[in-house]
């Protein structure tokens, strides 16, 4: 019981951190220390699991491709690529209610922390053009700008995920992922940009222009889906696959100083968050005391139902307190990693714990994106949470829901 309240105090330190306006890095990098100085685990063990983050392939891999994935999104925006990618859809869709879902999905695929202040203005633009309040425009733009962090498998969120539980199969999750978000989305369409009007189709001379714009967007994307392929293709690692987005980017790029722009473009305070994040998972995992406090929980629950309700309670309150998406999978995942799940279900726990982080992580008041986006478009956190009354309740019903539909098919 002691480990549990220990790793509860180191989490509670996030928040009042980050009231200071301390960086985010130091402040997980410091949450890390102090887990692991309250675990009593002994400096041998803390140095075995601090060493282990580069000697085990699937951590490495992680540090390695968001380490990459940073430079590849500073690269992207210091040569314009973004606001081609944005001229493009522009010049493809004229229904401001698409473009107002793709762009912030667009740029949502490049780990730039807070991101969704490259396309706050954009949204923020489009909805006033068509007479939408200011709190719905920033609801739109960040829940479009986090599609990418649950079906990309080189976003953060799956890296580590697949990092702490090498035994899954990424693209199986993603396909979970994908239904979840079609019906969640579904219901975001309805409740925020249903009401618009579409505009009007476009003219003769608008749409031979069409053909131009696609081949652009698919170039200047190249970059973005180029790994994918890669990886799927051939099993290369995401940062080996990655080194022919940064080798796009230069051949679309006007290549003047791309050295200097690479070496800019890395951020070490992202590097930092992921590696201290890794540690603080195999710390967790080595607590034995706060372990065996849960196993006994999952012994006394009276089916799936109560786990359920335990590892979501757990990850909506560490993903919320701390405003980082794999904050809270460090928590949850080590309890599952125990478990001794059949695969079917170790894929369908995976995914719950995943998306309940998420919702965490994402309704967060400290929350990157949300600051940034309130920032560009003047709205209170207040009103923002308003507006998210209905679509906050639909997500919780809708995991719940999805997920119990799951485990009766694979029981």
């Amino acid at each position: 019981m002691l480990q549990l309240i220990a790793t509860v105090i180191a989490f509670l330190v996030i928040p009042v951190m980050l009231q200071y306006k301390i960086k985010l890095s130091t402040t997980i990098v410091t949450t890390t220390i102090i887990l692991a100085l309250l675990s009593r685990l002994g400096f041998q063990a803390l140095g075995s699991i601090a060493a282990n983050v580069f000697t085990d392939p699937y951590s490495r891999d992680t540090v390695l491709t968001i380490f990459i994935v940073s430079i590849l999104g500073g690269t992207m925006k210091h040569y314009g690529l973004l606001n081609a990618i944005v001229d493009s859809i522009m010049g493809i869709v004229r229904n401001k209610k698409i473009v107002m879902m793709m762009i912030p999905s667009l740029i949502g695929t490049l780990i730039i922390p807070g991101g969704a202040i490259l396309s706050a203005p954009f949204i923020d633009d489009i909805g006033e053009e068509v007479g939408m309040k200011p709190a719905r425009r920033a609801v739109i733009n960040l829940i479009f700008r986090h599609i990418a962090m649950l079906v990309f498998p080189f976003s953060m969120a799956l890296l580590f995920l697949r990092s702490a539980l090498p035994e899954i199969n990424i693209y199986r999750i993603i396909l979970m992922n994908i239904v979840f978000l079609g019906i969640l989305l579904s219901t975001a369409y309805i409740l925020y940009l249903k009401d618009f009007p579409m505009n009007p189709g476009k003219s003769e001379s608008a749409a031979q222009k069409v053909g131009s714009s696609l081949k652009r967007l698919a170039i200047y994307t190249s970059p973005i889906y180029a790994p994918v392929l890669i990886n799927m293709a051939t099993g290369a690692p995401f940062y080996q696959a990655m080194i022919v987005s940064l080798l796009i980017v230069y051949g679309l790029s006007s290549k003047e100083q791309y050295p200097q722009v690479l070496k800019q473009s890395a951020n070490w305070d992202t590097v930092k968050i992921v590696i201290a994040v890794l540690i603080m998972k195999d710390i967790i995992l080595e607590m034995e005391q706060m372990m065996g406090v849960f196993d006994r929980i999952f012994e006394r629950s009276s089916g799936n139902f109560s786990m359920m309700l335990i590892f979501m309670f757990t990850s909506l309150f560490f993903g919320f307190i701390t405003g980082y998406p794999t904050s809270a999978l460090a928590v949850t995942l080590p309890m599952v990693s125990r478990l001794q799940l059949p695969a079917d279900q170790l894929h369908i726990f995976a995914f719950f714990l995943l998306i309940s982080s998420f919702l965490g992580y994402y309704f967060s008041p400290v929350h990157l994106c949300q600051a940034f986006t309130l920032k560009v478009m003047n709205v209170s956190t207040k009103d923002l949470y308003k507006e998210y009354r209905v679509y906050a309740m639909a997500a919780v019903f809708i995991l719940m829901s999805s997920t119990a539909v799951l485990l009766f098919v694979y029981p």
